[in-house]
């Protein structure tokens, strides 16, 4: 079962998300707060939202900038077809089913969970990337392997042009630890505390 909040903060520097999940009209829905800093040293507050179907492909993604005007939001069939809020075709991203958006950990697991994984055999696959600060997509090609797979965690190899970082993720694919980017923070440590 997901947990519903999910913090993450980054392995060095100031920041931190915290993620909602919920379940609506047979939609997972996935709502985060990311504060962090862009390239400029400047403090922003990303808003996301992600929606996905019971197979865990993207239906909708919205993105905006707290206390600013501007955002996206793009909607998928969830076959990979792809429009924007006004309903316009965006052929360019056709065959995407995943999204990837740059300020999180995330969405690495929406082809995790979609997808099936033998051990030592990489996936390729085309997904919407998302910059967070800049608020642009682009499609990108991705691949996934499943290294390692013990009681409770994973350990995937991801690869995106030249990068390449092994992640661990927990039994429903969220990331654990994701070296020099995120680390998880332990909710049930930190609600023990406080008892």
């Amino acid at each position: 079962m997901l947990p519903a909040n999910v913090i993450w903060k980054p392995h060095s520097g100031l920041g931190f998300e915290h993620l909602e999940i919920s379940e609506s009209n047979e939609r997972l829905i996935f709502d985060s707060l990311v504060m962090g800093m862009n390239e400029q040293g400047e403090w922003v507050r990303t808003h996301y939202v992600i929606e996905l179907d019971s197979k865990w492909a993207t239906r909708k993604v919205t993105i905006r900038h707290l206390g600013k005007t501007d955002g996206l939001c793009l909607l998928s069939d969830g076959q990979g077809e792809w429009t924007n809020a006004e309903g316009e075709p965006i052929p360019e991203l056709a065959g995407c089913v995943d999204i990837d958006i740059s300020c999180t950990p995330f969405t690495n697991t929406l082809p995790i969970r979609r997808l099936s994984f033998a051990p030592h055999v990489p996936q390729e696959i085309d997904v919407v990337y998302f910059s967070a600060y800049e608020l642009t997509w682009r499609r990108v090609r991705q691949q996934y392997t499943l290294l390692s797979a013990d009681a409770g965690s994973s350990v995937f190899e991801y690869r995106a042009g030249s990068f390449v970082e092994n992640i661990t993720v927990d039994e429903q694919g969220l990331v654990l630890a994701y070296p020099d980017l995120f680390v998880r923070e332990n909710l049930a440590m930190a609600e023990a505390g406080k008892a």
